[in-house]
């Protein structure tokens, strides 16, 4: 049996897709532009004044050995979490399908 979705108009899909659109821009785009505008700003620590400095903040980012050495924590703590996480739900996954199996063969 297939299903498929017919719609009588071809501007009914676009107002269907308008609400995510709206919430994705307002949730996701606008606050992460605004981070990015204001990493290139220098500002004092209550924000009450700022003074664009341009790439100097990354400038100076880059320069710290920390920042390398945060970076490659991050790479291999996430790289490990995602093996070991996919290899113990691959794990379950091959058990799960021997148990069902193994069900499905033991019935008169």
């Amino acid at each position: 049996m297939e299903k498929s979705a017919f719609f009588n108009s071809k501007l009914l899909p676009y107002l269907l897709l308008v609400p995510q659109l709206v919430i994705y821009i307002r949730i996701l785009l606008l606050p992460a532009s605004q981070a990015v505008w204001q990493s290139f700003l220098r500002e004092d620590a209550f924000g009450l004044s700022s003074e664009f400095i341009g790439l100097e903040n990354y400038q100076a980012l880059l320069a710290q050995p920390e920042y390398y050495k945060a970076m490659l924590t991050t790479l291999v703590f996430s790289s490990l979490v995602a093996v070991l996480s996919l290899s113990i739900a691959l794990l379950f996954a091959t058990q799960a399908d021997k148990n069902l199996k193994a069900a499905r063969s033991t019935r008169p």
